[in-house]
This record gives structure tokens, sequence and C-alpha cells, in this order.
């Protein structure tokens, strides 16, 4: 009687069987009932917009900005 060879997995066997292990289904439209939702921190947004807004709008202006500051500069002499 022959004895069973083995045989190395392969490595698309292997990637998909990591992956059926890795993946969690979801659970769609279920609203938990242990817990109150979270508060939404509306205080916070204000304060976010203008942070960011104080970095974001000098450099769109930068951007934005240069060919007519170019023109400005050269005023037509290139």
């Amino acid at each position: 009687m022959p004895t069973p060879t083995t045989t190395k997995p392969s490595s698309t066997s292997i990637l998909r069987s990591t992956a059926l292990y890795l993946t969690e289904p979801h659970p769609y439209n279920r609203k938990p009932i242990t817990s109150a939702p979270a508060s939404i921190p509306w205080a916070n947004y204000p304060r976010r917009v203008g942070r960011t807004g104080t970095f974001v709008l000098p450099l769109m202006v930068l951007v934005l900005g240069w060919p007519l500051a170019g023109k400005w500069v050269f005023d037509g002499r290139m």
C-alpha cells in the first residue's frame, strides 16, 4: 500500500484561508441595545474648522494665486 504524500500548501490557498479568517460579517442595520449612542460634540466643530482654515486658506491662495503673482512680477516681460 503506497504511503500518502504530503504536499506543501500553495500560496493561493494560504491567502484564501487567511482572508476568510480575517473577514468578519458586519451587522448591518443593527442598533446597539446595551449602550446609548455616543453624543455628537458640536462645540468642537467650529474650532476644528477654524484651525483647519488657518492652514488651508493661505495654502489655497498660494497654490491658486501664483499665476497672478507671476503676471504682476514679470509684467509681461518674459
